[in-house]
């Protein structure tokens, strides 16, 4: 939270307000024995830290869902035995990159002894696991 700055020349801010909401505040001033304008900057400064502290938290909340999101997926790759090609008929998103593939679109699904959800990886993702064993004995000295 920044800290709050008084500046030496205070600034003036005329809005409307209903007749209510001025009766409301009036009353508030009262009970709390502030003048009304005071209230007004209270209640102002309040609610835009406020607004400030919710969107850090909220931003912070967003990044650790992300990382267990994250998370979560790779260790449902770990329960992958197998990738099996195919043609997506609907959009999906790689487990790996999260990059979307569209219906239509060459993807390879995780096959997996444990049910759930499938997971899919894109054709770079799946080039990232390296030649198949075959290929690899074929090029050893």
């Amino acid at each position: 939270m920044r800290p709050r700055h008084r500046y030496r020349q205070e600034r003036w801010l005329h809005t409307r307000i209903s007749e209510n909401l001025e009766d409301a505040l009036k009353r508030e001033a009262r009970r709390r024995r502030l003048p009304v304008s005071l209230l007004v900057r209270n209640v102002l400064e309040g609610a835009l830290d406020l607004v400030e502290d919710l969107v850090e938290t909220s931003l912070g909340v967003a990044r650790r869902s992300q990382d267990i999101a994250r998370a979560a997926s790779q260790a449902g790759l770990d329960e992958i035995y197998g990738w099996q090609e195919l043609i997506l008929n609907r959009g999906a998103a790689c487990a790996r990159c999260e990059v979307e593939l569209d219906a239509g679109a060459r993807a390879y699904r995780g096959l997996s002894d444990r049910a759930g959800s499938p997971l899919f990886l894109c054709p770079a993702c799946v080039r990232r696991l390296g030649p198949p064993a075959a290929d690899r004995e074929e090029k050893a000295p």
